[in-house]
């Protein structure tokens, strides 16, 4: 099939008509904001309780779990075998987004922030500390395991394959 000389432009001027009455979507961002929805995934968020205390146990699950290996948690473990946090680096700048720590993290003690205004002019203010000495300035010892987590049970061995 022979295509016509000018088609192209014929189509573009059609599009570009066709938009022209269309309703605007631009916001002007500064001054109007969106609404995100509430799946939206920003920077990770320390979650505390009523108290005021950070349901964080130090277990380093959510640091294993990070692709971008962008969480570093400082701990110490005291005598009577408790663990503290000296401190729990987040590093925004390299920071993905895809949420693997929250989703890993047994005791929900992070989640992904609504916070999507993460710009900053400084390079070094892109790491962020967000406990610092949360537990061992308290004196607090970490928290129990909730009691709704699911522990593995044990399968017994299947009959079957080389030996059997």
């Amino acid at each position: 099939m022979k295509r016509l000389y000018g088609w192209g432009i014929v189509r573009s001027m059609f599009i570009a008509y066709k938009n022209l009455f269309r309703k605007k979507i631009t916001v002007q961002y500064p001054f109007k904001k969106l609404t995100l929805p509430e799946r939206a995934r920003w920077a990770v968020e320390p979650i505390f309780n009523e108290a005021g205390e950070t349901k964080c146990t130090a277990c380093l699950i959510c640091e294993r779990a990070c692709p971008d290996f962008i969480i570093k948690i400082d701990t110490h473990t005291d005598e009577d075998k408790t663990k503290h946090i000296d401190a729990w680096n987040y590093d925004i700048g390299a920071c993905m987004m895809c949420g693997l720590c929250v989703e890993a993290c047994p005791f929900d003690a992070i989640q992904m922030g609504h916070n999507y205004e993460l710009a900053r002019t400084d390079p070094s203010t892109l790491s962020i500390k967000l406990l610092e000495g949360v537990l061992a300035s308290k004196g607090k010892q970490r928290p129990a395991a909730p009691a709704n987590i699911d522990k593995p049970e044990e399968k017994p061995a299947e009959k079957g394959g080389l030996d059997g």
